[in-house]
């Protein structure tokens, strides 16, 4: 949960939720998420600098900062941050042909019109 202090912060936090180091690296959330975990279990030889605070992993900015060689520009767009809202599909032709095609079929037919 975050606080409305948040939203208009103009300087990068001092930790960073794996999202938002996902955002900043421009790579994908479960990508961060591995690279995050495969640093804790390799005692920090491999993956992306994480801490875990809880259940909570976050990535310290200084550590992301030091590995892109410049300093983090924030506030990160939001269209940057992947939401957890699904992404509505659209049907493809194939789909669509599919659909017209049980559409147009007689409704009182029950059995195909050959016989076996």
């Amino acid at each position: 949960m975050t606080n409305k202090a948040e939203g208009h912060r103009t300087s990068p936090p001092d930790f960073l939720t794996v999202e938002e180091a996902a955002a900043v690296l421009r790579i994908g959330r479960t990508s961060a998420y591995q690279l995050a975990r495969r640093y804790l279990d390799t005692n920090g030889a491999e993956g992306l600098c994480a801490d875990r605070f809880g259940k909570q992993l976050r990535i310290p900015r200084g550590h992301l900062e030091q590995r892109l060689g410049a300093p983090i520009t924030w506030p990160i767009g939001p269209d940057e941050i992947s939401t957890t809202q699904p992404i509505a599909s659209v049907p493809s032709s194939q789909t669509r042909q599919r659909a017209r095609r049980t559409i147009s079929r007689p409704l009182d037919q029950d059995t195909l019109p050959f016989s076996a």
